[in-house]
């Protein structure tokens, strides 16, 4: 035998079938990054991450949430929220490049009004230096300032006094402004293009994010509903437990005798009440799903259905019957206000008042109760309340 405890709990409320066909895809989903034991670049890397992302969030997506155990809700409900914030930064980055473009299409429209300005300036110089062949005037030993703002016209008066006063060097200055503003153009053109395809694309990757959400939606809605039902389950424990309590305490013979405590004679007068393992042990445990903390007030061991099941010392049964919860349910008191439980048991082989020795049949293993599998769920109480039973066995 070993009494080792494993990390799962055999008393929680029965829920319905844990894997279905969409549940192992998930599952598959959600070990495959472990599989790869190559190096990636990281680009590779980044790659295989998206796509097992993406197989997660389909694999949930095809969950049916109705009908998913706890636990495969759970994963699903993980795989989906992080393909969902996977997303969310993905669109966030097309978002930033549809900016970055959009910018750069405005930085090249200002930058060609300012050329086209200059050119269109010089080219009214070349005019008046064309009407200079014919006409002499002094005016054109000064520039007045353009028209517009001050800034423009200093800008526009350095030009015409960085260049020569010939056509040639006019013309000169007028096709290099005209090429840089093509240049600039196509810039900008390009630039246009690249964010309606990114817009195009941000469209795509906010419908499919809608669409991942929905599913969120939905597997959250469940699980709400789940939690609201476990606490609902807690509460009846509770209850039920407090009478349990008051039944053992208004039952059981009392002594005056101390509680036995691990190493004393008294201790030795207990035996294992099935050669099995220990599944989840004694004490406050998180729950697996909701993170609550809550006291397993003994120890699960798990056996196949039938499999009989013996007193752990002998005494005389308390009550053999069902207790809601705890399914078929046999308690002996031991005397000295010691009391052992046998809970979830398929069928009852004592009756209340009877006499059992150590060792001997009292029923025999099943899932009655809030359970999910065939298991003995074992306490061992002191006045009514429980007490690790492990310490006190062999």
């Amino acid at each position: 035998m070993d009494p080792r405890p494993t990390p799962s709990s055999m008393c929680m409320p029965r829920r319905r079938a844990l894997f279905g066909a969409s549940a192992l895809v998930l599952l598959m989903a959600v070990i495959a990054p472990f599989a790869a034991g190559a190096q990636q670049s990281e680009s590779e890397a980044r790659a295989d991450r998206d796509r097992i992302r993406a197989e997660r969030a389909d694999a949930a997506a095809e969950l049916d949430a109705a009908r998913a155990a706890d636990a495969e809700l759970l994963t699903a409900l993980n795989a989906i929220t992080i393909a969902v914030t996977a997303q969310q930064e993905q669109l966030g980055a097309v978002q930033r490049s549809i900016d970055e473009a959009r910018a750069r299409e405005a930085d090249a429209a200002a930058e060609i009004a300012r050329l086209d300005a200059d050119a269109t300036l010089l080219e009214e110089r070349l005019t008046r230096l064309a009407i200079q062949g014919f006409v002499s005037s002094s005016d054109e030993t000064t520039s007045p300032l353009i028209d517009g703002d001050f800034s423009t016209s200093l800008r526009q008066q350095g030009l015409l006094a960085s260049i020569g006063g010939d056509a040639t060097s006019v013309l000169e200055e007028v096709r290099i402004l005209r090429d840089d503003a093509e240049v600039l153009r196509a810039e900008a053109s390009a630039a246009a293009a690249e964010a309606a395809e990114l817009e195009g694309r941000l469209a795509g990757l906010t419908a499919e994010l809608e669409q991942v959400q929905a599913v969120q939606a939905e597997l959250r809605a469940e699980m709400a509903a789940r939690v609201s039902d476990w606490e609902s389950v807690v509460a009846d424990l509770d209850a039920e437990d407090a009478e349990l309590t008051s039944l053992i305490n208004s039952l059981a013979s009392r002594g005056t005798g101390p509680t036995p405590k691990p190493g004393e004679a008294s201790v030795s007068g207990f035996q294992w009440p099935l050669n099995a393992p220990i599944s989840s042990g004694f004490g406050y445990r998180v729950h697996p799903i909701f993170g609550t903390r809550r006291l397993h007030k003994g120890i699960d061991q798990g056996a196949s259905t039938g499999t009989a099941i013996a007193a752990a010392k002998g005494g005389t049964v308390l009550s053999a019957g069902w207790q809601n919860g705890y399914g078929n349910t046999v308690v002996i008191d031991h005397g000295s206000g010691i009391t052992t439980l046998y809970a979830h048991q398929s069928s009852l082989a004592v009756s209340a008042g009877q006499s059992v020795s150590r060792g001997e049949v009292i029923g025999y293993v099943g899932s009655t109760g809030n359970s999910t599998g065939p298991h003995l769920h074992f306490e061992i109480r002191s006045n009514g309340t429980a007490i690790d039973p492990v310490p006190y066995l062999p």
